[in-house]
């Protein structure tokens, strides 16, 4: 497909979203009404699930289109390494323009992207975040004071790039004073939509565009505008008091009851903020005209407990209020008719998606599957970091894991029955079917036996054993 006739592709990530809490897939409350209006032109996924419990292992899988272990993902990485090509790498190659805007310290510069706009800023130009990232290396290059400082004005004599410093210095002013993501999310929400509204306009017509979007506004801390209170009304001194607490305290503090339901409910209202936000930026695509040529993904990277299985938060365990996420594709006119699907998918099957669509003359991985093309016959998530512990040892140090804390892995076939291995050995099945609430392990069940060990050969021949991971 020659450069004009390929679609633009935005894909979203509401980070942290959980299809449990999502109206589309059935809670209770109207939390994503506006992500059903967009679902009735394109596919509602219902068995959609991330390939870890948090931030880095997923969004490495997204843009590699592999499993963690596949990745063999050590702490601190933050990128896809080198032996492998990454999505907006090869949608590059095609003639795309490649453009990431984050609101999640975590989620930083993959290999491909040409520009990418990380919204701890008051600055937006194209210009001046490609010299942010061009002299990233500085720090790597020597640990010298004067050494950095000569590679510094090296770069900024040679590229003339003489504003930069002086951006730089406010926006570290800007970050220490002016913006925490964590706790201001509903403004960079609103300057991501906002820049991403302007890439579209200034692209149009131009090239295709690949953008790539991840907001915050359902992580922790929730923190939606006052005014959209239809779901929870809280003060402003009401929310300081529940922003005292972080995921680790849950499990080593007594917090009461009526604490948590509000901090349940405050997810929800962030989360139907983030929804009409969503809406009117689905809206502005059909005004420009751009939106049957267009590929538009709305995806997470991995759910949110929210008090199911005694659990807040995503740094313990692989249950389905972690693992599944929303999934609605809008697909470019012709490519896909609307509608439900049921097939079990994965987030880093959009990997092999994106590339179908665009036509791309390259091979993916076996581990992405085109959610265009043959259901997978298995799905598997990991989490072996345990950040979670980790969170809490640094507040007491000699203190004891509970079973639910320790690392683990899981395997759902297209049955939708899943197994969950923990590092201790301990083994939990659960039929999704009838159980998605994961309330009655099976493990136990003697008919079950022979399901129970083909999921767990399944695991080992895609992940190794648990021993090799860990």
């Amino acid at each position: 497909m020659t450069p004009d006739k390929l679609p633009h592709i935005i894909l979203v990530v509401l980070d942290t979203a959980a299809a449990r809490r999502c109206s589309i897939y059935g809670h209770e409350r109207e939390t994503t009404p506006g992500l059903a209006q967009i679902a009735r032109n394109g596919t509602l996924y219902r068995s959609c699930f991330a390939t870890s419990a948090w931030t880095i292992p997923s969004h490495l899988s997204l843009f590699s289109g592999l499993y963690p272990s596949e990745l063999g993902l050590e702490d601190k990485v933050t990128r896809v390494p080198e032996l492998f090509y990454t999505l907006p790498e090869m949608l590059r190659h095609l003639g795309y323009h490649t453009v990431g805007i984050s609101c999640n310290g975590l989620v930083g510069h993959q290999r491909g992207f040409e520009v990418f706009f990380e919204m701890d800023t008051p600055f937006f130009s194209e210009g001046y975040h490609k010299d942010k990232f061009n002299t990233k290396f500085i720090k790597q290059a020597t640990d010298k004071e004067l050494g950095r400082l000569w590679y510094f004005l090296k770069y900024i004599i040679q590229e003339k790039r003489f504003l930069f410093p002086i951006q730089n210095v406010i926006e570290r002013l800007y970050k220490k004073y002016g913006v925490d993501l964590y706790e201001k999310t509903s403004g960079a929400t609103e300057r991501t939509f906002k820049l991403s509204k302007y890439l579209i306009k200034k692209y149009q017509g131009q090239k295709p565009l690949f953008l790539f979007v991840n907001l915050m506004e359902t992580h922790w801390k929730y923190n939606p505008p006052p005014f959209y209170n239809n779901i929870i009304d809280l003060s402003k001194q009401e929310r300081e008091k529940l922003y005292q607490y972080d995921h680790q305290d849950f499990y080593i503090k007594e917090i009461s009851p009526e604490v948590m339901s509000k901090i349940y409910l405050l997810y929800e209202q962030s989360l139907y903020f983030l929804d009409n936000k969503l809406l009117d930026f689905y809206h502005f695509l059909e005004a420009q005209g751009v939106l049957d040529k267009t590929l538009l993904v709305v995806t997470s990277d991995h759910g949110e407990a929210l008090g199911e299985h005694g659990l807040w938060g995503h740094i313990f365990s692989l249950y389905n209020e972690i693992l599944q996420i929303p999934l609605v594709v809008k697909y470019p006119a012709g490519t896909a008719a609307p509608g439900e699907s049921h097939r079990l998918a994965q987030l880093h099957d959009l990997f092999a998606t994106l590339l179908e669509v665009a036509e791309a003359p390259f091979p993916w991985p076996e581990s992405s599957r085109s959610l265009l093309s043959a259901d997978r016959d298995y799905a598997f998530a990991e989490h072996y970091q345990n950040i979670g512990l980790a969170a809490i040892r640094k507040q007491i140090p000699d203190y004891q894991p509970q079973p639910f804390m320790l690392p683990c892995r899981c395997v759902i076939d297209k049955e939708l029955f899943k197994l969950i291995e923990w590092a201790d050995g301990r083994l939990e099945l659960y039929d999704l079917h009838r159980d998605f609430e994961e309330n009655h392990d099976l493990s136990k069940v003697p008919d079950l036996a022979p399901r129970l060990q083909a999921l767990h050969r399944a695991m080992v021949e895609k992940l190794g054993t648990f021993e090799e991971n860990v």
